[in-house]
């Protein structure tokens, strides 16, 4: 099985964006926008996916961009909510929905402005790539969709997808013995762990299009980034849980860390400057808390949930302020 050739941009639907350049250089200082969504994923041309659960009860997924606002996407009679979980560069989305009658998970995809399920029976759409593969499972087996045909990715039983590009899945894989392990699939290979030698569990929790991996292990508890045959470690709060989250091609690293989850912190990572709470990287005078950064794309763009006044769990998007940027090039081109 090859994967598809075709690419999603032939197939975009009304919504149509350039791709944008990467933006390597972490921010000094980020603008923030309110949301009126809870995002999920942003992708690189700065289209977010999220639902509608702050506006209303039901779980109704919804596009965002800056220039058009929210877009709330209607479902097909009989379902009552659904979660996206990816978006690729062409604006596909994948998720997981539900219906009226039942209480299973349904994988669907949004394309072309057209909702449609992926299988009848109980499934879950976790990833896409720009070439509009769709990695997750139907059941317990993990499943690659390609070109409208299931295939089983392998392993005894079950595990979860956790993100996709155009060459390979990757997520964690159960054993007989009820443990989970850190996976990557691709045609060549088959599934294979990735685990580290000394970790009891461990999960493969993102990766990007040049195929560097963030790895999450357990006993002993450890970050890293499986970069071209290296181990890079990511060190981050050495006094509270940290959870990394969202990954981009220059190797970013953004999440949470915080005593509780009523204590949570949004972070930024990256190998030059390290940890850095997001709270201190916008206006002070904002009124907001960032508590948790979801997702980063390659212009660095940051999205996730805080407080905001007396208002809790609140959207949002944090933009790099482009001189900050510019200045920190330009200062480390003098030295």
């Amino acid at each position: 099985m090859k994967f598809s050739a075709i690419l999603m941009a032939a197939l975009c639907s009304s919504f149509t964006f350039a791709q944008a350049p990467r933006a390597c250089s972490a921010a000094a200082h980020y603008k923030i926008i309110p949301l009126p969504l809870q995002p999920v994923r942003i992708n690189n041309s700065g289209m977010i996916a999220g639902t509608t659960a702050r506006i209303d009860e039901d779980h109704k997924p919804a596009l965002w961009t800056e220039k058009d606002g929210l877009r709330v996407i209607d479902l097909p009679e009989g379902f009552t909510g659904a979660e996206p979980h990816a978006i690729n560069t062409s604006g596909e989305i994948v998720g997981t929905a539900s219906r009226e009658e039942s209480q299973l998970p349904y994988a669907f995809k949004y394309q072309d402005g057209k909702f449609s399920l992926l299988t009848e029976d109980r499934a879950k759409a976790m990833a896409v790539s720009d070439s509009g593969d769709i990695a997750g499972q139907i059941g317990e087996k993990l499943t690659l969709w390609s070109n409208g045909k299931a295939t089983s990715l392998g392993g005894c039983c079950g595990g979860i997808v956790d993100a996709m590009n155009d060459h390979e899945v990757l997520g964690q894989v159960n054993d007989k013995e009820g443990h989970y392990s850190a996976f990557v699939w691709d045609h060549s290979q088959g599934l294979h762990s990735i685990a580290p030698v000394n970790a009891a569990t461990s999960i493969a929790r993102a990766m990007n299009h040049s195929g560097h991996i963030m790895l999450q292990s357990f006993t002993p508890n450890a970050i890293s980034i499986l970069r071209e045959g290296k181990t890079i470690p990511v060190t981050l709060s050495a006094e509270y849980a940290s959870q990394p989250l969202g990954f981009n091609d220059c190797d970013v690293v953004v999440g949470e860390y915080g005593a509780s989850s009523e204590w949570d912190h949004a972070f930024l990572w990256d190998e030059k400057g390290g940890l850095r709470d997001l709270n201190t990287l916008i206006d002070s005078g904002s009124q907001w808390t960032l508590e948790s950064a979801l997702d980063i794309n390659d212009r660095g763009e940051i999205i996730g949930v805080g407080d905001r006044g007396g208002e809790q769990d609140v959207g949002f998007l944090l933009i790099p302020d482009v001189q900050t940027i510019n200045h920190k090039e330009h200062e480390g081109t003098r030295r």
